[in-house]
C-alpha cells in the first residue's frame, strides 16, 4: 500500500491501518503548511514580482493536489461502497428480481431447522423448474428462456404467501420454502402453481411444462446442503387429473 493509498482510501476498520493513514494525512498537511509558511516569509522578507509569483504558485499547487486529493477519496469511497453492495448482494442474492439465492436458503433452513426439531413442526421445500429449458433454447432462443425463467419467477412470487419466500438456485431452478408445513399441507399451494407457463415470443403464446419436486424435512438431517439435495434429487411430480380440481400434482409413480 502506497502512501497515496493511506491518503486518498476509504477506512478499513483495521485500526493500524487506519492509524498509519491518518498519520499519512497529518503529514501532508504540515508539509503544506510548512512550505507555504516558507514561501510567505521569503515573499514578504524580500518581496519582488518573483517571490510573489512563487508564492502565488505554491498556493495554487497546494489547493490543486489537495483538491485532486479530496476528489480521489470521494471517488474511491464511492466506488468502495458500491463494490461492498455488489458483494454483499451476490452473497445472498440472486441477479434476478434480487430474490433470496442458495446462500439465503441455505441459511434460513440452518435457522429453521433447530425450531422444527424443538417444536416439532417440519417444513416443506418445493422445487419448481423447467427441465426441458436447453430444448427450449434450441427451438425459441435465449431470450425467449430468458423470458420464461421471468415469468416463473414473477408466478411463484405471486402465489407464495409472506410467511414463506421463494429462491432463486441459478438458470431455471425455483425452490419455494413452506414454514411450518407438512406434505399434505403443501397440496394447497400445489393447487396454484400450473402444469405449464405461457410465455411470448413477440408474436404468439408458447405453454412451456414446470417440473415440481417435494421434500419434507425429516426432523433427522443435520445439515442444511441435505435437505437441499433432498429436494434436487427428489423425482418429479406427475400431474393428475382424475380429482375434480384444476388440476392436482402427485407423486411419480
Amino acid at each position: 500500500m502506497t502512501d497515496l493509498d493511506l491518503l486518498v482510501g476509504p477506512e478499513t476498520g483495521d485500526p493500524a491501518t487506519d492509524r498509519r493513514r491518518h498519520l499519512v494525512r497529518v503529514a501532508n498537511i504540515v508539509l503544506w503548511a510548512t512550505t507555504i509558511a516558507f514561501q510567505s516569509a521569503l515573499t514578504v522578507f524580500n518581496p519582488s514580482t518573483l517571490t510573489v509569483a512563487l508564492a502565488f504558485a505554491v498556493v495554487l499547487l497546494c489547493l490543486g493536489m489537495n483538491a485532486q486529493v479530496v476528489l480521489m477519496r470521494w471517488a474511491g469511497n464511492r466506488h468502495w461502497r458500491r463494490t461492498v453492495a455488489r458483494l454483499h448482494g451476490s452473497a445472498y442474492l440472486s441477479d434476478l428480481r434480487d430474490l433470496p439465492n442458495r446462500n439465503y436458503l441455505l441459511a434460513e433452513i440452518r435457522r429453521e431447522m433447530p425450531r422444527a426439531r424443538e417444536s416439532g413442526r417440519t417444513f416443506v421445500l418445493v422445487q419448481v423448474s423447467f427441465d426441458t429449458l436447453s430444448e427450449v433454447r434450441e427451438r425459441r432462443g435465449d431470450d425467449f428462456a430468458g423470458r420464461a425463467i421471468v415469468a416463473l419467477a414473477e408466478l411463484l412470487t405471486r402465489v407464495t404467501r409472506h410467511s414463506d419466500f421463494v429462491a432463486h438456485l441459478g438458470g431455471p431452478r425455483f425452490v419455494v420454502m413452506l414454514n411450518e408445513c407438512t406434505l399434505a399441507q403443501s397440496a394447497t399451494y400445489l393447487q396454484r402453481v400450473p402444469a405449464t407457463i405461457a410465455v411470448s415470443d413477440g408474436r404468439q403464446m408458447f405453454e412451456v411444462p414446470l417440473f415440481v419436486r417435494l421434500a419434507e424435512y425429516d426432523l433427522e438431517s443435520l445439515y442444511a446442503t441435505d435437505v437441499v439435495r433432498d429436494v434436487e434429487e427428489a423425482p418429479p411430480l406427475r400431474l393428475r387429473d382424475d380429482t375434480g380440481a384444476s388440476h392436482s400434482w402427485s407423486e411419480a409413480a
